[in-house]
């Protein structure tokens, strides 16, 4: 890693730190698990820009999911029904799209959440086609915010070589030799 991704990594490992897991209220285990997944993701939009100076896609908007209260803190919005958010994603485009995807999705009647990275890898047809490589599939009542991180630590840095290099090269090599496509 050059010294400035050593640098956003560290910045971004306090970051993931201090999303306050134990004050998150939530009415199940899946919506918990979302409403930690925009904590993060809030934060890494935050990181990002300011880092950066780069505004990545946030969708839901980062208008949308919560309130910023400066120095890296987000207030969820109450009005956000997380219970029917099934993805967020965090991502934007240099010579391909690419994006961090958290979703939630049903499986043997088992509510999960994964992370994955969704890259454009070639056009068919004049339309993008999309690879999703795993990085995170947990179950929703054993998701765990600490074990998520730890997870997409490796790719995480190699997104953050693209992104400060704005070359899509690091985390597509990364992903195709490291991860397994989601399906």
């Amino acid at each position: 890693m050059t010294d400035m991704t050593d640098d956003v990594a560290q910045m971004v490992e306090s970051d993931m730190r201090a999303i306050p897991v134990e004050e998150t209220a939530a009415s199940g285990d899946r919506e918990l698990a979302l409403k930690l997944s925009a904590h993060m993701f809030l934060r890494l939009w935050t990181r990002i820009a300011i880092e950066t100076n780069q505004r990545f896609d946030l969708i839901p908007s980062q208008f949308v999911l919560g309130t910023y209260d400066g120095q890296m803190r987000w207030s969820l919005s109450s009005s956000v029904n997380f219970d029917n958010v099934t993805q967020i994603e965090l991502g934007t485009k240099y010579a391909r799209r690419h994006a961090l995807v958290a979703e939630s999705y049903s499986h043997d009647d088992e509510d999960r959440v994964r992370f994955r990275f969704s890259i454009e890898e070639e056009e068919v047809r004049g339309e993008p086609v999309f690879v999703e490589y795993l990085v995170y599939d947990e179950s929703a009542r054993n998701f765990n915010l600490g074990a998520a991180v730890e997870a997409l630590k490796p790719a995480l840095w190699k997104w953050f070589e693209t992104i400060i290099r704005r070359d899509d090269a690091h985390l597509l090599e990364y992903c195709k030799a490291q991860l397994d496509v989601s399906v």
